[in-house]
C-alpha cells in the first residue's frame, strides 16, 4: 500500500498539474432575448376563399400583436398593421387565384409578415 507521504506527494503533484483553463477568465455578459414570430405562412391548398380570409384575419392579428410585444411596432399601431397586413395578403391571394390557379391546387402559400 501507499504510505501517507506518497499519497500527499501525489496529491501535491496533481494539484500543480491542473490545466490553465481552470483559472479564472474574463466573462463577457450574455444577453438572450426571446422574440415572438412576426411572420406566418398560410397554406392555401384545399381552402375556400372564406376559409383563407378567416385564416388571414387571425394570422394578421397575431403577427401584429407579436410585433408590438417585440417593440417593433407601437401598441397603438396594431389595428393599422392588422388592416394593412390583411389587405396585402388578400391581394396576393386574389393574384394567385386570377393568374396562377394551378399553383393554388399544387399547394401555394401566402406569407404574412410585419415589414
Amino acid at each position: 500500500m501507499f504510505s501517507l507521504k506518497t499519497l500527499s506527494a501525489l496529491a501535491a503533484v496533481s494539484a500543480l498539474a491542473l490545466p490553465a483553463a481552470a483559472a479564472a477568465q474574463d466573462v463577457t455578459p450574455l444577453q438572450i432575448e426571446g422574440h415572438a414570430p412576426t411572420s406566418i405562412r398560410i397554406s392555401l391548398a384545399g381552402k375556400t376563399p372564406d376559409g383563407v380570409k378567416q385564416e388571414v384575419r387571425v394570422a394578421s392579428g397575431t403577427v401584429c400583436r407579436n410585433a408590438a410585444a417585440n417593440r417593433e411596432l407601437a401598441f397603438y399601431d396594431v389595428d393599422w398593421c392588422r388592416q394593412v397586413t390583411q389587405t396585402r395578403a388578400m391581394s396576393r391571394y386574389a393574384r394567385i387565384v386570377k393568374y396562377n390557379a394551378t399553383a393554388l391546387a399544387a399547394g401555394a402559400s401566402i406569407t404574412l409578415a410585419v415589414r
